[in-house]
């Protein structure tokens, strides 16, 4: 994929998760701040998890409290670590467990 494709798909996708999480969010429990092409979301017992665009390697980073700094290449499909775990999925999925 060349730079252009791969800024256009990780903002996309970082824009999803942002509306996503907006739309989940019916307490009011997360702050998110988009700015760059980072997404912060801060939780209100002070945990915070960071996706980020990293174009020099062409990934999408997760900085999590749970499992720590994730590197998340596109497959083709979605973005997905080499052991098949999905961006997304692992997201929320760690959201849940310290919300």
């Amino acid at each position: 994929m060349n730079e252009t494709e791969y800024h256009k798909l990780a903002d996309k996708t970082l824009e999803a998760i942002a509306d996503a999480l907006e739309d989940a969010d019916a307490k009011g429990q997360l702050e998110l701040e988009q700015q760059g092409g980072v997404l912060t979301i801060a939780l209100s017992g002070g945990k915070q998890f960071v996706v980020s665009k990293h174009a020099p390697s062409q990934q999408v980073w997760l900085s999590s409290p749970v499992s720590g700094g994730l590197h998340f290449s596109y497959d083709g499909a979605q973005w997905a670590l080499a052991d098949g775990r999905v961006l997304e999925m692992l997201l929320y999925s760690e959201l849940g467990v310290v919300a």
